[in-house]
């Protein structure tokens, strides 16, 4: 199978979504299929890669996130997909890529699908800084946008139930296959087998940490839709009950420097570290430096993070949103606040505890095994499989109505299979 991947962020981006496409990729290829990348030009490719990029410029709204634009359409990259013969196309975001990739799909009349990754409604004051009532419209926008472009997508795949709510009830989208996947990760390297005790110290003493300090862990991107201004503000209480506790906040964005000014004015700014962009391959060694995990985001669409620090044994403390109790259970395998100030008593629960510490990482790591890349494999080979053969089928049929009857009944079919391939762990 040749698959064509359309994306507005890559690498050296470090996001959920370009997590999401290197799983993706790692695992279409170890199945023997052809993966090929399309985004934008200043993209990093990686060894044994094919990547093709449209030429791009800086993205002037949210220019902080340094995303890029790319020209809609690149006649040369047409021409290379025409030879290359893609089977199917798998769009990663709704803006000059995945809309290449739609006019792709009409050119050579190869079936496209959709990932939607992100509610935009959520980042819209980033593009249109408006607050009040009147923001009621550029989240109406958002929504219609959301809509037209999965009109002629084959089906669409969402990470959470959240999600799939938000495009059916907020956008109205109806008659179209909506397929819940969430993203799986490779979990072996976040084990803590994998990780020596001195790894562990010689990391900690890089960062100026004690050995013997507990860490208070965040890891993501820093910015102010992550809500790590809430968490600060609960610090100062976890730090008179913890002297020996430091917060470390890991990875870059645009609310760093009114983080470190927050910092400063609670009088912490020493128990406060910020690590800066951390190199992917090492991602794993921070999270083992954790003592507790925490988030108070809630926008997120899945939460890669949080699988990832499941997967680490990490105690989460986290901001209650609805997508992120589909798969933490207050008490069981995380601790979900409800009450900002909250934060701080949860936090110094979770360290000192050791019955409850016990509990939330036993039930954690059982938890991000739910989440194996084997099992996202294992649905998109089969969702590709069942939409290119569909795609098939639906040129046989001439009457509106045959072909409608029988369109359901296909997808109801690949969402038996889907289901049939969800693995239970005990």
């Amino acid at each position: 199978m040749k698959i064509g991947i359309f994306t507005d962020c890559y690498t050296p981006n470090t996001n959920g979504v370009v997590t999401s496409i290197r799983m993706l990729e790692q695992e279409m290829k170890k199945r023997g299929h052809e993966v090929y990348i399309f985004a934008p030009s200043k993209s990093v490719p990686n060894e044994n890669q094919n990547l093709y990029m449209l030429k791009s410029m800086p993205l002037i709204v949210a220019k902080q996130y340094k995303n890029r634009i790319a020209t809609f359409y690149s006649r040369e990259i047409a021409k290379k997909i025409k030879d290359i013969g893609l089977d199917i196309i798998h769009t990663q975001s709704e803006f000059s890529l995945g809309a290449f990739g739609k006019i792709i799909s009409r050119k050579y009349d190869i079936p496209f699908i959709h990932t939607y990754h992100t509610m935009w409604e959520d980042y819209i004051h980033y593009i249109i800084p408006i607050k009040g009532t009147r923001n009621i419209y550029p989240k109406r926008f958002a929504r219609t946008f959301s809509k037209r472009f999965v009109r002629k997508a084959e089906c669409i795949i969402t990470p959470s139930k959240r999600t799939e709510k938000y495009l059916k009830y907020k956008c109205k989208i109806k008659n179209k296959p909506i397929y819940i996947i969430p993203t799986g990760i490779d979990i072996e390297p976040f084990s803590k087998n994998n990780h020596t005790v001195e790894e562990k110290n010689k990391l900690k003493e890089s960062l100026g940490i004690d050995i013997n300090d507990k860490v208070i862990l965040f890891l993501g991107r820093i910015a102010e839709e992550k809500s790590i201004d809430l968490i600060m503000n609960n610090m100062p209480a976890v730090f008179r009950a913890l002297p020996n506790a430091k917060f470390l906040i890991c990875g870059v964005g645009p609310a760093e420097e009114s983080l470190k000014e927050q910092a400063k004015k609670l009088n912490i700014e020493d128990k406060v570290i910020f690590t800066g962009k951390i190199p992917w391959t090492d991602v794993p060694k921070y999270y083992n430096l954790g003592d507790v995990f925490v988030n108070a985001s809630i926008t997120e669409t899945q939460g890669l993070t949080f699988i990832e620090a499941m997967a680490s044994s990490l105690p989460i403390v986290a901001r209650y949103a609805p997508n992120l109790s589909e798969f933490i259970k207050n008490g069981e395998n995380g601790i979900l606040v409800k009450h900002d100030n909250d934060f701080s008593k949860s936090i110094i629960n979770a360290i000192t505890n050791e019955k409850l510490r016990n509990k939330l990482t036993t039930n954690a790591l059982k938890t991000a095994k739910k989440y194996s890349i084997e099992e996202f494999g294992d649905k998109l080979e089969l969702l590709y499989t069942e939409i290119i053969e569909s795609y098939k089928i639906k040129k046989n049929f001439e009457n509106s109505i045959e072909k409608k009857n029988k369109l359901q009944k296909i997808y109801k079919k690949i969402s038996d299979k889907l289901k049939s391939l969800t693995r239970i762990i005990k």
